[in-house]
């Protein structure tokens, strides 16, 4: 069997390093275990062979005791055994939970990223389970097989049969159900991924008359998904259903080898029970392995998994330095951009955006400007190219220290489930820098993004609690709420996405306040609109076109190129 060959990532191996004194001690208490399992078959032995020929009464009371005492002492180590395995598995927990989830925040919503929690749940509930165990009694064996050959060399020759027999069975489940375990994850995977997007987007569903096409479209991916599955328990099934009926077959004729062994005089009567249960225990972490045998195939799925997506992910943390609090100076040098598929989004944009200054960014839909936002505020690496803040790379800072600078407000305003202080202040009192000064903090970038009176009207102000998707506030609101996020401890550098897509007057005008605002405390300021309104502040003009860059230059250089010969023309007549 291919059980223990498991892939696995460099913070996987240092957690399990630290957590090795918790399966060390575990499998010493296997040792003991095993031992101590022998206690029935001698039990049974003294009572053949010395209570009942001689009818010692006293004989019969003390191995009782003593068989007692055994039992009870295994009982209690086993215990001990389980509650290691727990405890190693919560050790793995506290070691890795935290760097999954940064990098599945890292995936920029990738299935794989989804996914990578669940993966890892999966694999900590496999080291905790029963079937663990079952794995740390299957090396103490070979003691059974020593013992039942003190017995009589026969009885040992037919332990390493029946052995072998059961270690064939799950060779042949493992074989018959690994693929099948493995598609069905991914189809399960998938599945859950297309019902949390279309609980998300329920309104929308309804609204269009999609919810009869939605629902048989998942129930089409759960049916691809449970085809796998079931078949993969039904074959899992019939071998637990094989190994059942190997060990009691084999457990039944080690009575009658017994039996024809006592009857040619080569051992004793009590030997004939005694090895019987002596075979029954040797062949029980092999029963016990083969019907925890999913638990171990979904926890080897999941680890293979993680290790895939810890490749994808790119290089671990590291240790940086502690850069100073930046200035603002940014630098695009020849950076390019590829789509999830392949395909190029960006061509060797170069830029520098100074402090204080304002950079608008326009272009028809498609030509790149929102994938240029999310490359200068760190939310995508580019794929060529280099991007710095102060003269350093993104990958020289930490990126929470380095984002607490940069405001950034996306397309969509992206609000949390949270209270809206909560979602203001960037759920600072939930991280490491949580500070005294938070609800001063969110009240002043609510005031600068003109969102302070509304929010004071909210059925609980500042302490309202948001739902998934916004919910609770109109897309205006949202976006104004968001905008006090971006503008939240006065950032060094902006970074706006379409900031008035869903604005009335009154929040455009508190919208071009705030940039006013932030110029003037100079702060770089990158705004990617298609309404002309919001760039009459910009400095300068970038022109996107299809991923490249088309003009660069002053505002009212670039709007004079862009109006054309015509319209100049008009304007001078």
């Amino acid at each position: 069997m291919k059980v223990v060959e498991i892939r696995l990532p460099r913070d996987f191996e240092e957690a399990l390093a630290v957590a090795k004194p918790y399966f060390t001690a575990a499998l010493s208490f296997s040792f003991f275990i095993n031992l101590l399992y022998l206690a029935p078959s001698i039990y049974m032995l003294q009572i053949y062979d010395r209570v009942v020929p001689t009818g010692g009464k006293i004989t019969l009371l003390f191995v009782t005791i003593a068989l007692a005492v055994a039992l009870g002492a295994m009982a209690l180590l086993d215990l001990v055994r389980n509650r290691l395995l727990v405890r190693a598995s919560a050790r793995f927990d506290s070691l890795l939970a935290d760097k999954i989830l940064k990098r599945s925040m890292a995936g920029h919503g990738s299935l794989g990223s989804t996914q990578a929690m669940r993966d890892f749940d999966t694999l900590r509930n496999a080291m905790a389970s029963p079937a663990a165990g079952a794995m740390l009694d299957v090396p103490w064996a070979p003691i059974y097989i020593i013992v039942a050959f003190l017995f009589h060399f026969w009885l040992g020759i037919f332990a390493v049969f029946s052995i072998a027999l059961l270690l064939v069975i799950a060779w042949r489940n493992q074989k018959a159900t690994r693929s099948a375990v493995e598609r069905s994850n991914q189809a399960f995977s998938a599945a859950h991924a297309a019902q949390q997007s279309a609980a998300l987007h329920g309104e929308v569903i309804r609204a269009l008359g999609m919810t009869g096409a939605m629902v048989q479209r998942q129930q089409m991916q759960r049916a691809v998904a449970l085809r796998d599955s079931i078949g993969a328990q039904i074959t899992g099934g019939q071998f637990t259903a094989l190994t059942k009926f190997t060990r009691m077959f084999v457990q039944s004729c080690a009575l009658g080898l017994g039996a024809l062994l006592a009857v040619a005089g080569e051992i004793s009567n009590g030997s004939i029970i005694a090895a019987s249960i002596l075979l029954s225990r040797a062949l029980q972490p092999a029963e016990a392995v083969i019907s925890g045998w999913g638990t171990i195939a979904n926890g080897k799925a999941a680890a293979d998994r993680l290790f895939d997506f810890y490749e994808r992910a790119g290089e671990a943390e590291r240790i940086r330095t502690s850069l100073p609090p930046p200035e603002g100076r940014i630098e695009v040098e020849q950076v390019g951009l590829r789509g999830s598929g392949g395909q190029p989004i960006l061509f060797g944009i170069s830029l520098t955006l100074e402090p204080g200054e304002v950079l608008g960014v326009i272009g028809p839909s498609g030509a790149g400007k929102t994938s240029l936002a999310k490359l200068v505020c760190g939310a995508l690496a580019p794929d060529a190219g280099t991007i710095r803040i102060d003269g350093a790379q993104f990958s020289d800072w930490d990126q929470d220290k380095l984002c607490r600078h940069i405001g950034y407000l996306p397309q969509e305003p992206s609000l949390f489930e949270g209270t809206v202080k909560d979602n203001i202040s960037r759920f600072t009192a939930w991280g490491d820098s949580a500070d005294g000064d938070t609800d001063d903090k969110a009240i002043a970038a609510a005031k600068a993004a003109g969102v302070h009176e509304l929010i004071l009207h909210l059925p609980q102000g500042y302490d309202t609690f948001l739902g998934p998707m916004t919910g609770g506030l109109s897309a205006g609101q949202a976006q104004r709420v968001a905008l006090a996020r971006a503008l939240y401890d006065n950032p060094a550098i902006l970074v706006l996405d379409e900031p008035n897509s869903f604005l009335d007057a009154d929040g455009e005008a508190a919208l071009m306040s705030a940039m006013t605002a932030a110029r003037g405390r100079r702060a770089a300021i990158m705004v990617a609109a298609h309404r002309k309104t919001i760039l009459t502040c910009a400095d300068r003009l970038l022109v996107l076109d299809a991923g490249r860059m088309k003009l660069l230059g002053p505002t009212r250089e670039v709007a004079a190129r862009l109006a054309g010969p015509a319209e100049r023309t008009e304007s001078a007549a």
